[in-house]
Parts: structure tokens; C-alpha cells; sequence
């Protein structure tokens, strides 16, 4: 069992820290940078030097890089190290989720050095998530579970009514609140946190009553249309509650050490007002 502090807390100091809730996507398409190894590569080294300042985090999100096959993990192991060195959090956007046997070898692959976080899918249930968590919180490394995710199609199932009139994501989120309840450290935050959109604000607020210790990981702000204004309710009065995922508006930003400060001021007038 890790003797470091557990995930919560190092989020929580570092939100303190840095006075960012920033998580910078790092998606780079070839459509906008070039293909290849190299072009990623130099792309990511350039947003992180820009933006990193503004940032508590960085988001990778691996399908960009496994698409590049065994040099794209490369890439992926270098972006993360430099991110790493420049004072940021390394959240593996894989969304894994699997039966045991095989969540397991996921969980090994992803929860280690230079990631201190990785997306899980819940779909297949606590089985699936256990070894994320066993894995995770033995080495003080947290999880992001998908709740309520950000994009169009997310209400064809993650809001359907239940037989008890609830809605198939506060089903989960519940399960997240009970799988995170012993990782709950000193700062009040869980090393279990809940992916959850920008793009439907409605249910932040019951979001958060169902889940009071789970840092939020708020998707979908920006280039998918969710708005800074209305993630009040996602921190219930604490700064390091949530962070924000922005991609698309700060990589492709004329300047993106600008776009990355203006959102981090944003956050943080909005935390300060929960």
C-alpha cells in the first residue's frame, strides 16, 4: 500500500499550488498539425511549454497516439514525462473497462509512471472497475469513472429513466461515491472522481449532492459548447471539487498560453462564487 499521499490530496494541493483547474486536452490531429510520430510529438512539446504555466494538468487522450502504433506509445510515454516535469498531473484519457481478467491488464498497463490518473468505463460494473482501483490506490493514483459524458449521444442511454424514476447516470454515480468512499483524503476529496460533461449543466448540481468527495473532471468546455458561467454547482464550494478539460480552443488557439489563462481566471472567479 502507497505511503504518498492519495490522489485527492495531491489534486487538491495541486489546484492550491498552480490556482488552476485547467486540465489541458492533448489531442493532436494530423488533420490540423501533420502526421506522424515526430509531428505529434513536437505539437504536444510546444502546447505544454505554452500553456503549462495556466495548467494544473494535462489530459492525453491515447487514441491519438495508438494510432501512430508502437511509435505513438513512445510519443505518448515522452509528452507525459515533459508534462510531468513541467508540474502537471498526467490524466490517461483511455476509458478502460473490461471483465476482471482483462480490466486488470489494462489497469497495468495504464496505472503507473507518468500517469497519475486514468478514465474507466463503468459499464461492466464493480468487477470491471476493482482492479483500476486496487491498483490505483495502492500506488496514490486516482480514477476518473464515466458519469455523465459530454457528447450529443450521451442521453441515449446515461439519462434514461430507471424503473425508481433516477436516471441511469445517477445510478453510477452512486457507485462511484461508494467505491470512492475509502479514498477519501485529508483536503475532503476522493481518489475516485467522475467524469462529467459541461454540456448538459442541469445535472451538476444533483450530480455533486450524489457524489459529495468525488473531484469532477468537466469535459466539453469550448469548442463543444459548454460554458465556464455554469460549472458553479460542480464545485459545492471547494476550488479542487473539479477541473476542466479544455482541448480544442487552447491547442488551436492563435496563442495558446492566452486562451489557457483567460479560462483559468474564468474557473476561478466561478469556484470562488459556489
Amino acid at each position: 500500500m502507497s505511503t504518498s499521499p492519495g490522489f485527492g490530496d495531491r489534486l487538491s494541493a495541486a489546484v492550491s499550488t498552480r490556482e488552476s483547474q485547467v486540465v489541458l486536452g492533448l489531442d493532436p490531429d494530423p488533420a490540423r498539425i501533420g502526421d506522424g510520430p515526430r509531428a505529434a510529438a513536437e505539437f504536444c512539446a510546444r502546447v505544454i511549454a505554452a500553456a503549462a504555466p495556466a495548467c494544473v494538468a494535462v489530459k492525453p487522450q491515447l487514441a491519438w497516439f495508438e494510432r501512430l502504433g508502437a511509435a505513438g506509445w513512445d510519443v505518448l510515454e515522452r509528452v507525459a514525462t515533459l508534462a510531468a516535469e513541467h508540474g502537471l498531473l498526467v490524466i490517461a484519457d483511455a476509458k478502460r473497462g473490461d471483465v476482471e481478467v482483462t480490466s486488470r491488464a489494462y489497469a497495468q498497463a495504464l496505472i503507473r509512471a507518468p500517469f497519475d490518473a486514468v478514465t474507466v468505463n463503468p459499464m461492466l460494473g464493480t468487477d470491471a472497475v476493482a482492479p483500476f482501483l486496487e491498483s490505483a490506490r495502492a500506488t496514490g493514483r486516482g480514477l476518473f469513472v464515466l458519469v455523465r459524458t459530454s457528447n450529443p449521444g450521451a442521453a441515449d442511454l446515461q439519462d434514461l429513466e430507471l424503473a425508481d424514476g433516477s436516471r441511469w447516470h445517477e445510478a453510477v454515480a452512486r457507485l462511484v461515491a461508494a467505491w470512492g468512499s475509502g479514498g477519501v483524503g485529508d483536503s475532503g476529496i476522493s481518489d475516485v472522481g467522475a467524469v462529467v460533461g459541461a454540456t448538459a449543466p442541469q445535472h451538476l448540481a444533483r450530480l455533486r449532492e450524489l457524489m459529495p468527495n468525488q473531484p469532477l473532471l468537466i469535459p466539453g468546455v469550448g469548442a463543444q459548447g459548454g460554458r465556464p458561467e455554469d460549472l458553479g454547482p460542480a464545485f459545492g464550494g471547494r476550488r479542487a471539487a473539479a477541473v476542466v478539460a479544455a482541448s480544442r480552443s487552447i491547442l488551436y488557439a492563435d496563442d495558446p498560453r492566452t486562451a489557457a489563462e483567460a479560462l483559468r481566471s474564468e474557473l476561478w472567479r466561478v469556484s470562488d462564487m459556489s
